[in-house]
C-alpha cells in the first residue's frame, strides 16, 4: 500500500500544497496514495513517536511506500529522524520517498550513501529549527526591550502591545477589522474566477445538484488545483448547498 504524510502548521494553505505534491508524485509514478496521515499545528521537534505519525508507521509492511515533501516533515532532530529510518521503517522493509530532495529509497537495503545523504537532511533540518528558534527568542527579547523603554510596541498588525503572549495588552480592533476585509476580499477574489463561477452557472441552468457534484469532480480529478474548492478538496453536496445559499438567498 502506498501512504502520504502532511505536517503542517494551521494554516490550511500548507496542508492543500502538500496533499496536491504528493497526489501529483503518485501519478506521475503510476501510484495511488491508499490513506494520507496529518499533523496540524506539531512541530517537527517533537517525537514522531509522539504524533499521529506513529499511527501510520505501525499501519506500515514489507513493501508499502511512505511519502513525505521533504525530510522535516517527518522531524527536524538527527537524533529522531536515524531512530525512524533505522528502528521502524528499516525493520519493516518500507519504500520511502522524499519528493523534493529526489529520494526513492529501499530502507531495508539502505547503503553507506544513503546514510550519509539521510544524516546531512536531517542536519540541515535540525540546523533550520535551530536558526528559527534563534530569530524566535531574538524577536521576544527586542519587543522586551521595548516595552521597558517606550511602554510597547507595534505588532506586524498595526497594534500597539504593552506585553508579550498576551492579546489583552494590545488594542485589536483595528487588526480585526483589517483581517476581517482582507478575508472578504480574498473570498471575493476567489469566488469571481473557477469552481464557484461555474458552480453558479449550472445552478442558473437548472441543472440538478447531484450532477453537478459528480460533473465538478470529475474535472477536479483532471485539475484539482483548477476545480477544487478554497481548502483544495473536491467539491462535496453539503458545500454546493452552503453555495446555493449564498447565490439564491431564497432557495
Amino acid at each position: 500500500m502506498t501512504y502520504g504524510y502532511i505536517r503542517f502548521s494551521t494554516l490550511a494553505q500548507e496542508e492543500t500544497q502538500q496533499a496536491f505534491a504528493l497526489q501529483e508524485y503518485a501519478k506521475m509514478k503510476g501510484l495511488t496514495i491508499d490513506a494520507i496521515e496529518k499533523d496540524e499545528g506539531v512541530s517537527g521537534g517533537v517525537s514522531y513517536r509522539d504524533r499521529n505519525l506513529n499511527n501510520l508507521i505501525k499501519k506500515l509492511h514489507h513493501g508499502d511506500v511512505l511519502i513525505v515533501t521533504e525530510i522535516s516533515r517527518l522531524g527536524r532532530s538527527m537524533s529522531d529522524i536515524s531512530k525512524l529510518l533505522n528502528e521502524e521503517l528499516k525493520p519493516r522493509k518500507v519504500r520511502l520517498v522524499v519528493i523534493k530532495m529526489g529520494i526513492d529509497v529501499d530502507c531495508s537495503n539502505l547503503k553507506a550513501q544513503d546514510d550519509f545523504l539521510f544524516s546531512a537532511l536531517s542536519f540541515a533540518a535540525q540546523l533550520e529549527k535551530e536558526m528559527i528558534q534563534q530569530r524566535t527568542q531574538s524577536a521576544l527579547d527586542a519587543r522586551k526591550a521595548l516595552i521597558e523603554r517606550d511602554g510597547g510596541f507595534i505588532s506586524k498588525n498595526g497594534n500597539f502591545c504593552t506585553r508579550l503572549g498576551n492579546k489583552k495588552g494590545c488594542d485589536m480592533t483595528a487588526a480585526v477589522r483589517v483581517s476581517n476585509e482582507n478575508r472578504r476580499k480574498a473570498k471575493d477574489e476567489w469566488r469571481s474566477t473557477g469552481l464557484f463561477v461555474w458552480v453558479e452557472n449550472q445552478l442558473l441552468k437548472g441543472r440538478p445538484r447531484r450532477e453537478i457534484v459528480a460533473e465538478a469532480r470529475e474535472m477536479y480529478e483532471k485539475d484539482p488545483e483548477r476545480w477544487g474548492t478554497r481548502q483544495g478538496r473536491p467539491l462535496s453536496e453539503a458545500i454546493l448547498s452552503i453555495w446555493a445559499k449564498d447565490i439564491f438567498p431564497v432557495i
